[in-house]
């Protein structure tokens, strides 16, 4: 039987799942394009969020199917890191008109935004999650006491939440940019000095526009 995930544990599920996929992306793109890029998805945080959803909806969705057997955990995986992988992808391109993925290429593919390979992915991945990962995690939380826990958890939240909404706001202002718009205000008048259009494309080197 597995440890009770709380709201702090996901929390830490969440931190650990961006950082980790930053840095597999970041390592993937080296390897593949032989240079290092940057794979954030927020303006501060080295944090890949979908990574850290994906993380997080993994456990919310397989804790109770740990004995079940592996075709039906590979089917929810697939599932639902395909759900999960296409929300995403529409969400970036209706808040920021811009998409950091397109697998129009690929075979079986759905609008560009999910395939049929990186599908079977989340299949396996979801299996190595319940077979592998989650009693890691359950040792590590029965196992390691961090000192201070709430108030880390805390000012990770609070963290995330403002380098969220900064982002969205560079995001924003950015298009404004590129339509003409001057800066109405002191807070846009910031992020036009703080994250103009080189170091926006430089966070977000894998994005690219809906409009190009």
């Amino acid at each position: 039987m597995g440890v009770k995930y709380n709201f702090r544990r996901y929390v830490w599920i969440f931190a650990i799942g961006c950082y980790v996929g930053y840095a597999v992306e970041t390592l993937w793109c080296l390897i593949r394009n032989g240079y290092i890029e940057s794979r954030s998805s927020l303006v501060l945080g080295h944090l890949s969020v979908a990574y850290g959803m994906g993380a997080v909806l993994l456990t919310l969705l397989l804790t109770r199917f740990r004995n079940a057997a592996w075709w039906k955990i590979f089917l929810i995986s697939f599932v639902s890191g395909t759900v999960t992988e296409y929300i995403c992808s529409l969400g970036q391109e209706i808040c920021f008109g811009s998409v950091a993925w397109d697998y129009s290429h690929m075979p079986l593919n759905i609008n560009g935004r999910v395939c049929l390979l990186y599908s079977v992915f989340w299949g396996v991945i979801g299996l190595g999650w319940v077979k592998l990962i989650m009693p890691l995690m359950d040792l590590l939380f029965q196992k390691v006491h961090i000192p201070f826990e709430k108030a880390l958890v805390g000012a990770f939240v609070a963290f995330f939440v403002f380098d969220a909404a900064l982002s969205a706001g560079a995001a924003v202002r950015m298009d404004r940019r590129q339509q003409g718009i001057p800066a109405a205000n002191s807070v846009e008048a910031f992020l036009d000095d703080h994250f103009g259009d080189e170091r926006m494309h430089d966070i977000y080197a894998n994005s690219k526009s809906v409009k190009e």
